[in-house]
């Protein structure tokens, strides 16, 4: 077994004889420009005294039925100067419980921790802006919208001129609801003047040979160009939904991840002073080349399955019988697995 998976990664480690373009599904918004080894620009550490703020979420299912889903759901935003934490915020967290209204999934979302000002809500969400329109996954759709609203509370209350919010993710939107709270972002973002950064963690962009093009960027960085570097431009980008100027970044000389990291397309950003500012940050050994600031809001986000196994051991002690009856119509699989 192991010499067949052997025998099969090595025919699997192979580049094409042409990378192609850089490929977006909706062709029509994007102009995509050829990869080029003339698009490589070096990268300098950047010690600056402005605030960087780090925003991202976390979310779990700890019950679910046919008839309901309750998820623990944690936002979390930091504050660092370079490599210095300057102030301890407790991360937003809040159970979100969801149920199947005729063909919609209604959300409604009570805060335990309300570290910023932010009441019970009501979400009432189309199949459509859930992930395969499943209920279990409402959790998901909520958090990508509470992360926005912190987002912006962050620049409101402790962000001004030139300092720099990051955002775990691009800079993107895909409905209605979500595009609402990221205008209210981009708006405050501008009018402030703060530098609003997008960074994924991971990217499934392709080029028109249907190569990683994360992977084809890092490969074609070898050999041509050396320590830190970001590579620009990768396209223009005119949809009305993706604000994101896109690059990809290689953070530090020594790790061989590379970012997809997007800037505000409408601000007038200096690239080269703001990566170099996460650079400083991206020399932590915890994830060499990656800006801590997110590794930290990853952790304190993060709603672990250890998390919710707790939460739902004690759930499943106070509920009583017709609650328990519909939750074991659903969890007779999570039961086996822990057998």
């Amino acid at each position: 077994m192991i010499r067949e998976l052997m025998d099969l990664l090595r025919d699997m480690d192979r580049i094409p004889e042409e990378w192609g373009l850089p490929y977006f599904k909706q062709e029509q918004y994007y102009d995509p420009f050829p990869l080029s080894e003339d698009n490589f620009h070096t990268l300098e550490p950047v010690d600056g005294d402005r605030t960087v703020c780090c925003v991202d979420g976390g979310n779990n299912t700890i019950l679910e039925s046919p008839s309901e889903c309750i998820h623990l759901l944690r936002v979390y935003f930091n504050l660092f100067r370079g490599r210095e934490r300057v102030k301890n915020v407790e991360p937003f967290s809040g159970y979100l419980v969801s149920r199947p209204v005729e063909d919609r999934i209604v959300s409604v979302l009570y805060p335990v921790n309300p570290t910023i000002p932010l009441e019970v809500r009501k979400f009432v969400l189309n199949r459509d802006e859930i992930d395969g329109g499943s209920m279990t996954n409402a959790g998901h759709t909520v958090r990508r919208y509470i992360e926005w609203l912190v987002a912006a509370h962050a620049a409101r209350e402790h962000l001004d001129k030139g300092d720099i919010l990051v955002k775990d993710g691009v800079l993107q939107t895909s409905v209605e609801e979500e595009r609402g709270y990221a205008n209210e972002l981009y708006r405050l973002c501008m009018e402030k003047k703060v530098v609003l950064v997008g960074i994924a963690k991971t990217s499934s962009l392709m080029t028109t040979t249907g190569y990683p093009l994360m992977a084809a960027v890092r490969t074609m960085a070898d050999g041509n160009i050396q320590g830190r570097w970001y590579y620009h431009p990768v396209a223009s980008n005119r949809h009305p939904d993706h604000m994101g100027n896109i690059h990809v970044v290689k953070y530090h000389a020594s790790s061989e991840y590379v970012f997809r990291t997007e800037f505000h397309r409408e601000q007038d950003i200096p690239v080269d002073r703001v990566l170099g500012e996460l650079a400083v940050q991206a020399e932590d050994p915890v994830f060499l080349g990656y800006p801590y600031g997110l590794v930290d809001a990853d952790k304190r986000a993060r709603v672990t399955d250890e998390e919710v196994k707790y939460l739902r051991t004690l759930g499943t002690g106070m509920m009583g019988k017709p609650m328990r009856y519909r939750v074991n119509s659903m969890n007779a699989h999570d039961i086996l697995s822990d057998i």
